[in-house]
């Protein structure tokens, strides 16, 4: 790629849905879906004016100049996973958009809290589904916001793992996406009746 992003930067960050379980349990069939899931992304990206800067067994790592360019790909390839022949072993595969100041070295970006608030918010989706952080939202072109055919769920500030700051995240909603998930996978998501937690013990990051 000639021209690699720099400066503010949004990157999109994808991995398998139990990946690991899908591929014990389906050891013939695993290696070529994820072939095609390579494939998928690697045009859905590229098409769209990413770049593919790394990948870590089923996870890509992609970045882009434009967020909306991001949100389009994001949405191409969600469609295309929906499309493909269904047999026993589904992929679904999870998506996250953050935009951040990041810098391209030569062989990798840097700007760790950039990439780290990245990872994260791909980290709290659930397969099939594409989460954007308010920093990506906020970059949207008004035009690209008002043409309707795509829309933001404001999922409201959330807490993610290891980020002191909460970040406010939007589901897209799209035709052809798959719409309702459970609650995002984040501290503050309660699965009973126990009160939020607002502070951490010193010593005990690891347990929470």
């Amino acid at each position: 790629m000639n021209n690699i992003p720099s400066g503010i930067v949004t990157f999109l960050f994808t991995d398998i849905e139990g990946s690991t379980k899908l591929s014990q349990e389906f050891p013939e069939t695993y290696t070529e879906a994820l072939k095609k899931h390579n494939a998928i992304l690697q045009n859905a990206v590229e098409s769209n004016n990413g770049f593919v800067f790394k990948t870590v067994g089923d996870a890509f790592c992609c970045a882009f100049q434009n967020a909306e360019d991001a949100v389009k790909s994001a949405i191409d390839a969600q469609i295309k996973f929906r499309s493909e022949k269904r047999n026993e072993l589904q992929i679904k595969v999870r998506i996250g958009i953050h935009s951040g100041k990041s810098e391209w070295s030569g062989t990798d970006y840097m700007g760790y809290l950039t990439l780290a608030r990245s990872a994260r918010v791909m980290s709290c989706a659930y397969g099939q589904q594409i989460i954007i952080s308010d920093n990506t939202y906020q970059l949207l072109p008004k035009t690209f916001l008002q043409k309707g055919e795509i829309s933001f769920r404001d999922l409201g500030e959330r807490r993610l793992k290891d980020i002191i700051q909460p970040i406010c995240l939007f589901q897209i909603v799209s035709s052809g996406l798959h719409e309702d998930f459970p609650p995002l996978k984040t501290l503050d998501a309660r699965p009973n009746n126990l009160p939020v937690q607002l502070t951490s013990f010193i010593g005990r990051e690891k347990s929470i």
